[in-house]
């Protein structure tokens, strides 16, 4: 007998989860046994495309052939020119998807349908090009959701808690900004009010923060470095570094820079007030106050980052 399973199609990242015997979200791990899979396609030849870290390993590198972030472009008629042939986000999102459930087939068995999550924020272009992209790739698709309610869902299965009062999920991803105010009732989501920005979220923290180098390997080494030299693969590690330390090294043509947290999180400051306003613009469509939440859940990996933490607990 077939399986149901659930697929986060991310900007920087995709998963896979299914259930377990006990009713339980465990994540399928892919082929290199990474939980996550990199959304990246690195088109070698026409017959030959890779999908996941070995393409990431080339992204950012001036390679018009290995491409990343295109879920941005879901639903419209953007094309990736590549040198065998153009690519639209979603024929390129189906790639991804087929790699998904190859190696999810290979793990657990024959895929009966899925569930796959879009960004709240999505049109009705981009949901049914993901529909498209998942139907191109294989897969039989139960149903779209919005990735606020499936984060609603699954926090009140685990928890078991009472969620009939009003919740906020600050869903804040590789790609894209998403706010809802939710009452989670018998397994029933009832959305009071939603917000979000289509294109904010860790890529664009990213960019700054490797703005932010090559700025200051010039300022303070007299150095002149390109986006070659530091990329936004290194400028992701670099970001993960700074949500664990108050400071961390930037490497680039073998000189080094400190960045602290704060020079970090000045640079993305901007980013986070547009959050802050579509919250507070999702409380007023609700007709709510800050007060009127019991619970926030922060979703996305961008999350992680201690400034949008803080910004709660202020």
């Amino acid at each position: 007998m077939g399986k149901i399973i659930g697929i986060d199609l991310g900007t920087t990242f995709s998963a896979v989860a299914q259930l377990d015997d006990t009713g339980r979200a465990v994540i399928v791990h892919n082929s290199d046994g990474e939980n996550r899979t990199p959304s990246v396609v690195s088109i070698e030849s026409e017959k030959d495309i890779w999908v996941g870290t070995e393409a990431k390993k080339n992204l950012g590198l001036g390679d018009k052939n290995v491409l990343g972030r295109f879920k941005r472009e879901m639903g419209t008629d953007k094309k990736y020119v590549t040198d065998y042939g153009d690519f639209s986000a979603k024929d390129l999102s189906a790639l991804v998807l087929t790699k998904l459930k190859n190696d999810t087939e290979a793990k657990i068995g024959e895929i009966d349908s899925a569930v796959v999550t879009v960004p709240a924020n999505f049109n009705n272009d981009a949901r049914e090009a993901t529909l498209n992209a998942a139907e191109h790739a294989g897969l039989n698709v139960a149903y779209i959701i919005n990735e606020p309610t499936a984060a609603a869902l699954f926090y009140s299965k685990e928890s078991g808690e009472d969620l009939s009062e009003p919740i906020c999920i600050y869903d804040l991803g590789g790609g894209t900004f998403d706010v809802s105010i939710v009452k989670v009732k018998d397994n029933e989501v009832e959305v009071l009010s939603t917000e979000g920005v289509p294109q904010l979220g860790g890529t664009d923290f990213d960019q700054k923060l490797q703005d932010l180098v090559i700025k200051k390997f010039k300022d303070d080494k007299n150095k002149k470095i390109d986006t070659k030299d530091f990329t936004r693969n290194d400028a992701e590690q670099l970001k993960i570094s700074l949500s664990k330390r108050e400071e961390a090294l930037a490497r680039a043509k073998n000189s080094i820079i400190k960045i602290s947290r704060q020079e970090f999180e000045d640079e993305i400051s901007t980013f986070l007030a547009q959050t802050e306003m579509m919250c507070e613009s999702a409380l007023e469509d609700a007709n709510l106050k800050p007060s009127d939440i019991s619970q926030i859940i922060l979703a996305g990996g961008s999350t992680r980052i201690p400034c949008v933490k803080s910004y709660f607990q202020s």
